[in-house]
Protein backbone atom coordinates (compact mmCIF):
# COMPACT_ATOMS: atom_id res chain seq x y z
CA UNK A 1 0.00 0.00 0.00
CA UNK A 2 1.02 3.76 -1.12
CA UNK A 3 -0.28 6.30 1.41
CA UNK A 4 -0.90 9.81 0.40
CA UNK A 5 -2.28 13.23 1.42
CA UNK A 6 -5.62 13.10 0.10
CA UNK A 7 -6.10 16.78 -0.64
CA UNK A 8 -1.90 17.28 -0.98
CA UNK A 9 0.44 18.76 0.25
CA UNK A 10 -0.47 22.68 0.28
CA UNK A 11 -3.93 21.85 2.43
CA UNK A 12 -2.10 19.51 4.96
CA UNK A 13 0.83 22.22 5.53
CA UNK A 14 -1.67 24.98 5.95
CA UNK A 15 -3.62 22.71 8.75
CA UNK A 16 -1.09 21.32 10.20
CA UNK A 17 2.06 23.58 10.09
CA UNK A 18 4.24 21.90 12.87
CA UNK A 19 4.28 18.81 11.00
CA UNK A 20 5.98 19.88 8.44
CA UNK A 21 9.45 20.61 7.49
CA UNK A 22 9.94 22.16 4.47
CA UNK A 23 7.88 24.35 1.93
CA UNK A 24 7.15 23.60 -1.45
CA UNK A 25 9.18 26.68 -3.06
CA UNK A 26 12.32 26.06 -5.05
CA UNK A 27 15.51 27.92 -3.55
CA UNK A 28 17.07 29.87 -6.47
CA UNK A 29 20.55 29.39 -7.52
CA UNK A 30 21.70 32.52 -5.61
CA UNK A 31 20.16 31.33 -2.21
CA UNK A 32 22.37 30.74 0.83
CA UNK A 33 22.80 27.18 1.68
CA UNK A 34 20.55 25.51 4.50
CA UNK A 35 22.17 25.45 7.69
CA UNK A 36 23.55 21.92 9.01
CA UNK A 37 19.80 21.33 10.86
CA UNK A 38 17.85 22.04 8.35
CA UNK A 39 16.10 18.66 6.14
CA UNK A 40 17.18 18.86 2.35
CA UNK A 41 14.37 17.29 0.57
CA UNK A 42 15.27 16.17 -2.69
CA UNK A 43 18.88 15.11 -4.75
CA UNK A 44 19.64 19.06 -5.60
CA UNK A 45 22.52 19.66 -2.63
CA UNK A 46 24.20 15.92 -3.73
CA UNK A 47 27.61 15.65 -5.70
CA UNK A 48 29.34 12.84 -6.91
CA UNK A 49 32.49 11.98 -7.78
CA UNK A 50 35.16 9.60 -9.18
CA UNK A 51 39.04 8.68 -7.70
CA UNK A 52 39.04 11.57 -5.12
CA UNK A 53 37.30 14.05 -6.63
CA UNK A 54 34.55 15.72 -5.02
CA UNK A 55 33.01 18.11 -7.73
CA UNK A 56 29.24 18.29 -8.75
CA UNK A 57 27.86 15.85 -11.14
CA UNK A 58 27.78 18.40 -13.47
CA UNK A 59 31.24 18.91 -14.25
CA UNK A 60 31.94 15.32 -15.04
CA UNK A 61 30.50 12.89 -17.16
CA UNK A 62 30.65 12.12 -20.99
CA UNK A 63 30.80 15.76 -22.12
CA UNK A 64 33.17 16.49 -19.21
CA UNK A 65 36.43 15.67 -20.93
CA UNK A 66 36.53 19.28 -22.80
CA UNK A 67 36.94 21.14 -19.80
CA UNK A 68 39.77 18.81 -18.16
CA UNK A 69 42.95 19.86 -18.44
CA UNK A 70 44.58 19.15 -21.48
CA UNK A 71 46.39 15.46 -21.88
CA UNK A 72 50.18 15.83 -22.43
CA UNK A 73 52.89 13.02 -22.62
CA UNK A 74 55.20 12.36 -19.95
CA UNK A 75 58.72 12.60 -21.26
CA UNK A 76 61.13 9.87 -19.10
CA UNK A 77 63.75 10.41 -21.15
CA UNK A 78 65.24 11.42 -23.95
CA UNK A 79 62.93 10.42 -27.60
CA UNK A 80 60.93 8.38 -24.78
CA UNK A 81 57.65 9.44 -24.02
CA UNK A 82 54.79 7.68 -21.68
CA UNK A 83 51.44 8.80 -21.87
CA UNK A 84 47.63 7.47 -22.81
CA UNK A 85 45.17 6.82 -25.55
CA UNK A 86 44.45 10.56 -25.64
CA UNK A 87 47.84 11.64 -25.72
CA UNK A 88 48.33 8.79 -28.95
CA UNK A 89 45.37 10.98 -30.19
CA UNK A 90 47.05 14.23 -30.40
CA UNK A 91 48.40 14.60 -33.90
CA UNK A 92 49.54 18.53 -32.72
CA UNK A 93 51.60 17.19 -29.98
CA UNK A 94 52.70 14.46 -31.46
CA UNK A 95 54.91 16.47 -34.15
CA UNK A 96 55.42 18.96 -31.82
CA UNK A 97 57.57 16.28 -29.49
CA UNK A 98 58.72 14.80 -32.60
CA UNK A 99 57.28 11.04 -31.71
CA UNK A 100 57.43 9.19 -34.95
CA UNK A 101 57.32 5.61 -33.19
CA UNK A 102 53.88 4.55 -31.72
CA UNK A 103 53.90 1.40 -28.85
CA UNK A 104 50.13 0.44 -28.19
CA UNK A 105 49.80 -1.25 -25.11
CA UNK A 106 45.85 -2.06 -26.11
CA UNK A 107 44.31 -5.05 -27.44
CA UNK A 108 41.50 -2.84 -29.05
CA UNK A 109 42.59 0.66 -29.10
CA UNK A 110 43.31 1.57 -33.13
CA UNK A 111 46.56 2.85 -34.52
CA UNK A 112 44.89 6.32 -35.53
CA UNK A 113 47.18 7.74 -38.37
CA UNK A 114 48.97 3.96 -39.05
CA UNK A 115 47.26 4.77 -42.99
CA UNK A 116 48.60 8.07 -43.03
CA UNK A 117 52.40 7.18 -43.23
CA UNK A 118 54.85 8.90 -41.07
CA UNK A 119 54.29 6.76 -37.78
CA UNK A 120 56.14 3.45 -37.00
CA UNK A 121 53.26 1.17 -34.79
CA UNK A 122 53.65 -1.52 -32.78
CA UNK A 123 50.80 -2.76 -30.91
CA UNK A 124 50.95 -5.50 -27.90
CA UNK A 125 47.69 -7.07 -27.05
CA UNK A 126 47.74 -7.05 -23.75
CA UNK A 127 44.57 -6.36 -21.21
CA UNK A 128 44.67 -5.29 -17.39
CA UNK A 129 44.30 -7.47 -16.29
CA UNK A 130 45.60 -9.75 -13.34
CA UNK A 131 45.90 -12.93 -16.20
CA UNK A 132 47.84 -11.27 -18.41
CA UNK A 133 51.64 -12.27 -19.49
CA UNK A 134 53.06 -8.96 -20.30
CA UNK A 135 56.56 -10.32 -19.56
CA UNK A 136 56.62 -12.09 -22.43
CA UNK A 137 56.46 -9.17 -24.80
CA UNK A 138 59.23 -6.81 -23.12
CA UNK A 139 61.94 -7.98 -25.71
CA UNK A 140 59.98 -6.95 -28.70
CA UNK A 141 58.67 -3.86 -26.73
CA UNK A 142 62.25 -2.66 -25.57
CA UNK A 143 63.89 -3.52 -29.49
CA UNK A 144 60.89 -1.16 -30.71
CA UNK A 145 62.03 1.42 -28.48
CA UNK A 146 65.55 1.06 -29.04
CA UNK A 147 64.64 1.25 -32.87
CA UNK A 148 63.06 4.52 -32.45
CA UNK A 149 66.33 5.68 -30.39
CA UNK A 150 68.32 4.67 -33.18
CA UNK A 151 66.37 6.65 -35.45
CA UNK A 152 66.70 9.62 -33.53
CA UNK A 153 62.50 9.68 -33.46
CA UNK A 154 60.48 10.41 -30.24
CA UNK A 155 58.56 6.72 -28.89
CA UNK A 156 55.32 7.20 -27.28
CA UNK A 157 54.63 3.96 -25.07
CA UNK A 158 50.76 4.70 -24.07
CA UNK A 159 47.63 2.05 -23.05
CA UNK A 160 44.34 3.46 -22.44
CA UNK A 161 45.20 5.87 -18.97
CA UNK A 162 48.90 5.54 -19.53
CA UNK A 163 48.97 4.21 -15.76
CA UNK A 164 50.05 0.42 -15.72
CA UNK A 165 50.71 -1.36 -19.09
CA UNK A 166 52.51 1.21 -20.48
CA UNK A 167 54.19 1.98 -17.41
CA UNK A 168 55.09 -1.78 -16.94
CA UNK A 169 56.75 -1.48 -20.54
CA UNK A 170 58.53 1.59 -19.75
CA UNK A 171 60.07 0.41 -16.74
CA UNK A 172 60.94 -2.86 -17.89
CA UNK A 173 62.67 -0.58 -20.86
CA UNK A 174 64.60 1.43 -17.72
CA UNK A 175 65.35 -1.84 -16.09
CA UNK A 176 67.67 -3.41 -19.01
CA UNK A 177 68.72 -0.25 -20.84
CA UNK A 178 69.76 1.93 -17.73
CA UNK A 179 70.61 -1.63 -15.35
CA UNK A 180 68.40 -0.08 -12.55
CA UNK A 181 66.74 -2.63 -10.16
CA UNK A 182 62.87 -2.79 -10.16
CA UNK A 183 63.09 0.53 -7.72
CA UNK A 184 65.30 2.74 -9.37
CA UNK A 185 63.44 2.36 -12.62
CA UNK A 186 60.07 2.62 -10.69
CA UNK A 187 60.87 5.65 -8.69
CA UNK A 188 62.30 7.13 -11.46
CA UNK A 189 59.19 7.11 -13.59
CA UNK A 190 57.66 8.02 -10.58
CA UNK A 191 59.38 11.11 -10.15
CA UNK A 192 57.85 12.19 -13.43
CA UNK A 193 54.59 10.84 -13.68
CA UNK A 194 52.99 10.79 -10.00
CA UNK A 195 49.50 9.09 -10.67
CA UNK A 196 51.58 5.33 -11.92
CA UNK A 197 49.66 2.25 -10.92
CA UNK A 198 50.80 -1.01 -12.64
CA UNK A 199 48.66 -3.80 -10.89
CA UNK A 200 49.81 -6.44 -9.06
CA UNK A 201 50.23 -9.23 -11.16
CA UNK A 202 52.48 -6.55 -13.21
CA UNK A 203 54.07 -5.77 -10.57
CA UNK A 204 55.43 -9.51 -10.22
CA UNK A 205 56.60 -10.16 -13.56
CA UNK A 206 58.70 -6.97 -13.53
CA UNK A 207 59.97 -8.69 -10.01
CA UNK A 208 60.92 -11.68 -12.06
CA UNK A 209 62.52 -9.49 -14.67
CA UNK A 210 64.88 -8.13 -12.10
CA UNK A 211 65.76 -11.41 -11.10
CA UNK A 212 66.22 -12.55 -14.56
CA UNK A 213 68.59 -9.39 -15.46
CA UNK A 214 70.59 -9.97 -12.02
CA UNK A 215 69.66 -7.03 -10.48
CA UNK A 216 68.15 -7.08 -7.60
CA UNK A 217 70.54 -7.32 -4.62
CA UNK A 218 71.83 -11.20 -3.93
CA UNK A 219 69.60 -12.21 -6.68
CA UNK A 220 71.72 -13.79 -9.41
CA UNK A 221 70.21 -14.22 -13.09
CA UNK A 222 68.97 -16.82 -14.87
CA UNK A 223 71.36 -19.37 -15.97
CA UNK A 224 73.84 -18.77 -18.22
CA UNK A 225 72.85 -14.96 -18.61
CA UNK A 226 75.70 -12.61 -16.91
CA UNK A 227 74.76 -10.03 -13.86
CA UNK A 228 75.48 -6.80 -13.85
CA UNK A 229 78.94 -6.92 -11.99
CA UNK A 230 79.43 -10.09 -15.56
CA UNK A 231 79.60 -12.79 -13.64
CA UNK A 232 78.16 -15.74 -14.91
CA UNK A 233 76.33 -17.50 -12.28
CA UNK A 234 75.25 -20.99 -12.05
CA UNK A 235 71.84 -21.61 -10.75
CA UNK A 236 68.89 -19.62 -10.09
CA UNK A 237 66.02 -19.60 -7.77
CA UNK A 238 62.84 -19.94 -9.36
CA UNK A 239 60.61 -17.02 -9.85
CA UNK A 240 58.20 -15.80 -7.11
CA UNK A 241 55.21 -14.45 -8.94
CA UNK A 242 55.41 -15.84 -12.38
CA UNK A 243 53.97 -19.29 -13.27
CA UNK A 244 56.47 -21.15 -15.34
CA UNK A 245 55.11 -20.88 -18.90
CA UNK A 246 55.59 -24.85 -19.38
CA UNK A 247 52.84 -25.24 -17.03
CA UNK A 248 50.17 -23.15 -17.48
CA UNK A 249 50.87 -19.69 -20.06
CA UNK A 250 48.29 -20.17 -23.06
CA UNK A 251 49.06 -19.08 -26.35
CA UNK A 252 47.30 -15.77 -25.83
CA UNK A 253 49.31 -14.96 -22.86
CA UNK A 254 46.94 -15.48 -19.96
CA UNK A 255 47.38 -18.18 -17.16
CA UNK A 256 45.16 -20.39 -16.12
CA UNK A 257 44.87 -21.10 -12.70
CA UNK A 258 46.26 -24.07 -10.12
CA UNK A 259 44.38 -26.52 -8.99
CA UNK A 260 43.41 -26.24 -5.31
Amino acid sequence: QIPFLLWGFSKFQSEWPDHCETSLEVPSASSSPASAGTPVVGLRGLSLGSDGDSGPLSSRGVDSEAASPPSYPVQILPHLYLGSARDSANMETLAQLGIRYILNVTPNLPNLFEEQGGFHYKQIPISDHWSQNLARFFPEAIAFIDEAVSQNCGILVHCLAGVSRSVTVTVAYLMQRLNLSLNDAYDLVKRKKADISPNFNFMGQLLDFERKLGLAEGSPATPGAPDRHGQTPTSSPGCFFTPPPSECEEEDGSFQRYPT
